[in-house]
């Protein structure tokens, strides 16, 4: 049971950050679970908009020691997992109430859905522009 526990953990300090819902922690493409974040697009396709603040928020949110506990595996074989670091204790939701990324509700049933309706009723980044209901 220890072997079971220790690899649906994985922990690291300043991981690599992809783009606003992905990083690299202890040898692993983490994607956050139900997060989604506008797209970086190397190479010949523009960014999409806030992709790049995402990818900031992510990167400051994960300063210091982070930790992510393994929730299942992607199509394309990426640790997605929830996370914590010593900038917050739920990285996932951090992210989503910055406004810089959405919930994956197609994955995550509605579990950040009031950090993404604090994102919206403050017009925080993707709401920004979008209409206040």
């Amino acid at each position: 049971m220890l072997i079971v526990l220790a690899a649906a953990l994985i922990a690291c300090n300043d991981p690599a950050v992809h783009d606003g819902d992905t990083l690299r922690c202890a040898g692993e493409r983490v994607r956050l679970f139900g997060v989604d974040a506008p797209e970086v697009r190397r190479g010949q396709a523009p960014p999409q908009p806030f992709s790049e603040d995402a990818r900031q928020e992510l990167i400051r949110l994960t300063r210091g020691r982070v930790a992510c506990r393994f929730v299942n595996r992607d199509r394309y074989g990426r640790f997605v997992g929830k996370c914590w670091s010593t900038q917050s204790p739920d990285v996932n939701a951090a992210v989503i109430r910055s406004g810089l990324a959405t919930e994956y509700r197609r994955y995550s049933k509605g579990l950040y859905a009031k950090a993404e309706g604090e994102a919206r009723l403050n017009g925080r980044g993707l709401w920004s522009q979008a209409p206040r209901p």
